[in-house]
């Protein structure tokens, strides 16, 4: 959903956006941030995230940590996965299984710190 959202609102360039294009990568936008910023350090480079797709590769802050990158990170946190949370809803009578990312999520904003 952060996808569809940020490709929805946001006015970007020729050549300044980067999107897994809905083809449902969770997890892509870090790696393809820090991917990014080594390619281009004097640009400004901006993830945006939902919770659990950050979640899916958490560990890549250490990557940013230890090369120093200048990446901004914004994290829709809604608690779900989003798209999963949207298929079950319009097409499995609601019935969720397994998409609710409350229980046992990280504290972002301590991360973040």
């Amino acid at each position: 959903q952060h996808q569809m959202w940020s490709a929805q609102f946001l006015q970007c360039d020729t050549r300044q956006w980067a999107s897994s294009a809905g083809l449902g990568t969770m997890g892509y936008g870090l790696p393809a941030a820090i991917g990014i910023q080594v390619a281009y350090p004097d640009e400004m480079v901006v993830c945006i995230t939902g919770d659990s797709s950050f979640q899916m590769n958490i560990q890549e802050l250490g990557t940013v940590a230890q090369y120093n990158l200048p990446v901004k990170i914004v994290i829709v946190n809604n608690h779900w996965q989003g798209m999963v949370r949207q298929w079950q809803q319009s097409f499995y009578g609601e019935r969720y299984s397994q998409s609710s990312m409350e229980e046992g999520a990280p504290n972002f904003v301590m991360l973040a710190e």
